[in-house]
């Protein structure tokens, strides 16, 4: 069962920085001691706790039995070798939830003269929802490859899946009007097929300015 953590001593100054990285990289983190005990939990890590992991027995668990059994592995062989270990590479897991997509687990382990830095924490889980859509700045499109507000917004249309025809439905347009913005998508993007073109919309949106 998910226990909140309201005993829990406010995150340091550090940590909140390396929060508000992750939330700017739309990633949720949860930072786990030696033991694998929960110490903070970004708000975005807080939106989708208990949907595949939550707290048993004091530690961080997945819901998924055998999600579980290979997720207590990684933990365990990076609290031990701390990442360095020729024959353990696995650093992600996708942890599965029901009526969604796995939620994509990342461990990062702190080295032992720094985890005094960030209240403690040995371990450092990113999290990754492949269910969010995470769109390109505007801005930026704008300022970087000289697109209008129309092509920005088709841009992170397409981004976040939606077809031609969709876009079209939704903008009030035909599919020939946006088949000629795509055209022009190409030219300033100086890409040539839409998989490019999404493909390095995605590497932008990394970090975005969108809420």
């Amino acid at each position: 069962m998910d226990k909140k953590l309201s005993a829990t001593p406010a995150p340091s100054l550090l940590v909140r920085i390396l929060f508000h990285i992750f939330e700017a990289m739309k990633c949720g983190g949860i930072l786990l001691d030696a033991d694998k005990r929960v110490l903070h939990r970004s708000p975005r890590a807080e939106r989708v706790f208990g949907e595949c992991v939550s707290i048993k027995n004091g530690r961080l668990c997945a819901h998924n039995r055998t999600c579980d059994a290979l997720f207590q592995t990684m933990l365990d062989q990076h609290l031990k070798y701390g990442g360095t270990h020729k024959q353990w590479r696995r650093r992600g897991l996708g942890l599965i939830r029901p009526d969604k997509r796995p939620l994509i687990a990342y461990v990062v382990p702190v080295d032992p003269d720094a985890r005094a830095e960030i209240d403690g924490a040995a371990l450092v889980l990113i999290l990754v929802d492949p269910e969010d859509c995470v769109e390109a700045s505007d801005a930026i499109l704008q300022q970087v490859f000289e697109m209008t507000k129309a092509e920005a917004r088709i841009a992170n249309r397409l981004l976040c899946g939606s077809s031609l025809q969709e876009i079209a439905n939704d903008t009030g347009v035909s599919v020939s009007t946006v088949r000629a913005q795509m055209k022009a998508l190409f030219a300033k993007t100086g890409t040539h097929r839409q998989a490019e073109l999404v493909a390095l919309l995605t590497r932008l949106a990394v970090v975005s300015e969108s809420e």
